[in-house]
């Protein structure tokens, strides 16, 4: 009984509190949704749609498949940077390259999620990214982090392309293939003076033989007809570092860092798209509880774990519990954890996202 009353209380409280900060906290200082730093890509991101195609100790080409993604694959070309949580592609300029190209890669390849579609294909394949391209080589300061490739030859329909290291002076291309016989290769610029380190969103989109690509709000289409195209070739999305320098020296790199990836086989309009205040963590000190927001616009599984910086499981808050859709309000009695940093996860159908909750009394 003694319980009960204080987890209402602890709810009113919470609540109450939520409700006077919230609208504050995100209009005022939006949150930044962290990615565990201490996690490898494959626990931070949902890497079972991909391929890695990297570069090898004895630096050849090789690839790594889902399966090593998700038991942690690591390496010094492909990591989790320790600061910020995102996923690193570093590809030395000396690097192995794939039959048929005289550039290296770290890379991902679409290999599931709707993967291989044709060009007359009716449902929308879409790509969305958040990335920052930080180090190129100054002799040819380009690299691709953003493609729609087919099986066959001359089949590189899409490559959004960075160009530049120099401050307020790069910019980012859409290349597309032209609708023809001759299939050449042309650029349209969608966003111009960037810098290194800059947070690059995009996206990539095809139907029905229509190529769209969006970067930082700018787009640009191009469509592609049976008649040159696609009458039995298949396509897919790739994501990374195709590094477009080639040298001897292995002091000349490449990096890309990568925020969000994710791939969706369907209308984009109809996403559940994560908003800025989606998944709130508030702790409140005097009751020892802490209390939950986040909307879901359909139906949708959720957990809620609570991590230590081990990465060991201390509190399983909601496990695969179906949530309707709606603003969504939770607390819990915490009182028994200790002081300290943990990392809140919260998972749904179409997201996850680790939170940083820290705990002090």
């Amino acid at each position: 009984m003694k319980t009960s009353l204080r987890n209402d209380i602890c709810k009113k409280q919470l609540l109450n509190l939520f409700i006077s900060t919230f609208l504050f906290l995100v209009l005022i200082n939006p949150p930044i949704f962290a990615l565990n730093t201490l996690l490898p890509p494959g626990s931070n991101f949902d890497l079972d749609p991909w391929i890695l195609q990297t570069i090898s100790i004895e630096n050849k080409f090789e690839e790594k498949l889902p399966p090593d993604l998700r038991t942690g694959y690591t390496s010094n070309l492909f990591y989790t940077n320790t600061t910020d949580g995102s996923m690193v592609f570093k590809v030395p300029s000396n690097g192995g390259t794939t039959s048929g190209s005289g550039y290296p890669r770290v890379e991902f390849r679409q290999v599931k999620n709707g993967a291989y579609w044709s060009l007359a294909d009716t449902s929308e394949h879409y790509l969305t990214a958040q990335c920052k391209v930080i180090t190129v080589a100054t002799a040819k300061p380009q690299t691709i982090f953003g493609q729609i490739h087919g099986n066959e030859n001359n089949s590189e329909l899409l490559k959004l392309r960075w160009t530049g290291y120099l401050a307020k002076k790069c910019y980012i291309e859409a290349r597309f293939q032209t609708n023809d016989s001759i299939g050449s290769e042309y650029g349209v610029k969608l966003a111009t003076g960037l810098s290194l380190g800059d947070l690059i969103s995009y996206t990539i989109t095809m139907k029905n033989g229509t190529i769209t690509a969006t970067a930082n709000g700018i787009s640009a289409s191009q469509t592609y007809s049976a008649k040159y195209y696609g009458t039995t070739d298949t396509y897919y999305f790739k994501a990374g570092n195709y590094f477009q320098y080639s040298s001897t020296d292995s002091t000349i790199f490449g990096l890309n860092q990568f925020y969000k990836l994710s791939l969706i086989k369907e209308d984009p309009t109809s996403i559940i798209t994560p908003k800025l205040y989606e998944t709130q963590i508030y702790y409140n000190h005097l009751t020892k509880c802490i209390a939950t927001c986040y909307e879901l616009l359909s139906p949708s599984k959720i957990s809620l774990i609570i991590y230590d910086l081990n990465g060991k499981i201390v509190r399983k808050l909601i496990q695969n519990r179906v949530e309707n859709s709606g603003i969504i309000h939770h607390s819990f009695e915490i009182s028994d954890l200790k002081n300290g940093i943990y990392w809140v996860r919260y998972n749904s159908d179409h997201l996850t996202r680790n939170i940083k909750l820290i705990i002090e009394n």
